[in-house]
């Protein structure tokens, strides 16, 4: 289905989703200013990133990124309302609420104060602002662009790069991202997307990658479900050849998927080969597939341009079924019952 960009656009993309994300890799900069005055101690075992739904996908990436830089940083994302019991020294808990008033994240902060945790929160204001103020504890301030959260990834990334760097776990990381983001260019993957959308179709997506970049897979799974609201999945290798392909076993279940694999030029050996390999049986068991190259030199380039293609896929999903990607109705009335 041939889609008309600039007449869908016009028509549904009503809060201009599309300049957000042709404009997302200036971001990282502003995420990495808006932490620059904050103060915090150094000497931290461990980092917790408390956050939920979009607030925690730049947790999820930063710590493949740093795995893949190969930096020991013990960084979790915690997506509960409790925290868990932490032994050895005192943990930085990092709250994450693109609102600021997710109760979930909320709640980690009320914990972290009772047990004398630095925290350090990061918001656009909201119920997370009035208490840090409150408590006299640091607040990175995130700009009130009335976006998703899901489209602040660059903000978010960026404060918890600056947040690494005050805190002792890593350094030069602000460097890296600055230059990389220089490097990117959204509009380049736009047709790219644009095409794979076409191709997905009424197809419910699957998304695989390998271990590495698994919080990738599930951050396109997250686009899908936000912007195209659909169904999506996501899983990894070579776990998923242990027990999900067999799922395409017959035919009337698999051509009901379209399945997406995010394949680097660096992977293990043995899982590029089973990336060649599952893509035989499953297409010849009837299921769509295509592999999706992670272009760039650095890792830093391979996530984000993956990630803003998979920004347009979903993007352009949903203009193709004729909705608006930026509300998510039905999460507002869900949070308004639980209120």
């Amino acid at each position: 289905m041939e889609i008309k960009m600039r007449l869908d656009t016009t028509k549904l993309d009503k809060s201009n989703m599309r300049g957000v994300i042709v404009n997302f890799p200036s971001q990282f900069k502003f995420g990495i200013e808006a932490a620059g005055t904050i103060k915090l101690k150094t000497g931290f075992e461990k980092i917790f990133v408390c956050g939920m739904g979009g607030s925690a996908l730049a947790g999820l990436l930063a710590g493949t990124w740093l795995r893949l830089e190969k930096k020991h940083c013990p960084i979790h994302v915690l997506r509960q309302y409790d925290l868990p019991k932490i032994g050895g020294k005192k943990p930085l808990i990092v709250c994450v609420s693109y609102s600021g008033n997710t109760e979930e994240t909320i709640s980690n902060y009320k914990q972290a104060l009772k047990n004398k945790y630095q925290t350090v929160s990061v918001s656009v204001g909201g119920k997370l602002k009035a208490l840090c103020e409150k408590n006299k504890t640091p607040f990175i301030a995130l700009p009130s662009d009335d976006i998703p959260p899901r489209l602040a990834v660059g903000y978010i990334f960026g404060a918890l790069a600056a947040i690494l760097e005050k805190s002792g776990f890593a350094e030069n990381l602000s460097k890296k991202i600055l230059t990389g983001a220089e490097k990117i260019r959204p509009i380049e993957s736009e047709k790219y997307g644009r095409t794979l959308a076409e191709k997905i179709s009424k197809k419910i997506p699957i998304i695989y990658s390998s271990s590495d970049y698994h919080s990738l897979a599930y951050n396109w799974k997250i686009q899908f479900n936000e912007n195209a609201k659909i169904p999506a999945f996501c899983n990894f290798f070579p776990e998923l050849n242990h027990n999900e392909m067999l799922g395409f076993n017959f035919k009337e279940y698999a051509d009901k998927f379209h399945i997406l694999v995010l394949k680097s030029d660096k992977e293990h050996p043995r899982n590029a080969k089973r990336v060649n390999l599952t893509a035989e049986i499953l297409k010849k068991n009837g299921a769509a597939l295509d592999v999706v190259a992670l272009k760039g030199k650095s890792n830093f380039e391979k996530i984000f341009n993956a990630l803003i293609l998979g920004h347009w896929t979903s993007y352009y999903l949903a203009l193709q079924k004729g909705i608006d990607p930026a509300p998510i109705e039905m999460i507002e009335e869900f949070k308004k019952k639980m209120a």
